[in-house]
């Protein structure tokens, strides 16, 4: 009897702890690729904003300090944005290359060339790690999960500089710091989607896009931006800070973030 009763006590003991594995595993894996997520943005964020920290030296030259958020596209004449290269060929050099190694990665980009060249069609099959969401990335070697913030509307990143639309990246050209006049910490720079995703070598909507609220447009969270965890879409900010934006968020808040030139917004076109 004794014996029968730790048989059943042993058995017992296992299924509690098999619970506890299938419970806690998945919830740590989630928690682990939330905070990947968020560190992949930190160190997007490098490359635009938060490489203004100061620095510790004791000298150093006032004229090399970051002024601007650099241009969303590798602008060519007469190149239409979604025929260049993107926003992301900036961020190679910066890349940690214990995670990654981009040194010929680089080599291979023709940054004179369209984004269609053949070089740059063989550069943009590399996998990025540091553009890839680890929780359920999308399908394709050559995506970004992230991707620029425009300001307001599909147009908002083609518009001209200073426009209370317009956000951090704009397609022809950088964004002053001194026209972002909310401030780096209220302005949004980058944001994680599963939403038509495309190349990250690519210019245009592909990595740059505005947020689309007008009516009868998706959900700003979860399907515009979003996507991979259920507490919604994590965003940088132009002063590298990363933020999760529930998808109970007020479409309003978020469309004021997006803008450079204070929460107000124009009415989009049509309105």
């Amino acid at each position: 009897m004794a014996r029968r009763v730790t048989v059943i006590g042993f058995v017992l003991l296992a299924l509690v702890a098999v619970g506890l594995f299938v419970t806690y595993i998945p919830k740590a894996r989630l928690n682990a690729n939330l905070e990947a997520s968020r560190n992949n943005l930190r160190e997007l964020s490098l490359f635009a904003a938060h490489h203004t920290a100061p620095d510790k030296t004791p000298k150093r030259d006032a004229t090399k300090f970051p002024s601007e958020i650099p241009a969303g596209t590798i602008y060519l004449p007469d190149v239409p944005p979604d025929a260049r290269l993107s926003w992301a060929v900036g961020v190679l050099p910066g890349v940690d290359q214990k995670k990654q190694n981009t040194e010929d990665l680089l080599k291979l980009i023709a940054r004179d060339k369209p984004w269609a060249a053949e070089p740059n069609q063989r550069a943009g099959q590399t996998r990025l790690v540091v553009l890839i969401c680890p929780e359920n990335p999308p399908p394709g070697a050559n995506v970004t999960s992230y991707v620029g913030i425009g300001g307001v509307g599909a147009d908002a990143a083609a518009l001209a500089p200073g426009a209370r639309r317009a956000g951090a990246f704009r397609y022809d050209g950088p964004t002053p710091f001194a026209q972002i006049s909310d401030g780096l910490s209220q302005t949004l720079l980058f944001g994680e989607t599963r939403h038509n995703v495309g190349p990250w070598l690519r210019g245009g909507p592909d990595t740059v896009r505005g947020l689309d609220g007008a009516d009868g447009a998706p959900p700003l969270i979860g399907t515009q931006f979003g996507g991979y965890f259920p507490s919604g879409a994590n965003f940088a900010f132009c002063d590298g800070s990363v933020r999760t934006f529930s998808p109970r968020t007020t479409p309003n808040v978020l469309l004021g973030f997006a803008t450079v030139a204070g929460k107000g917004t124009d009415p989009l076109p049509g309105d």
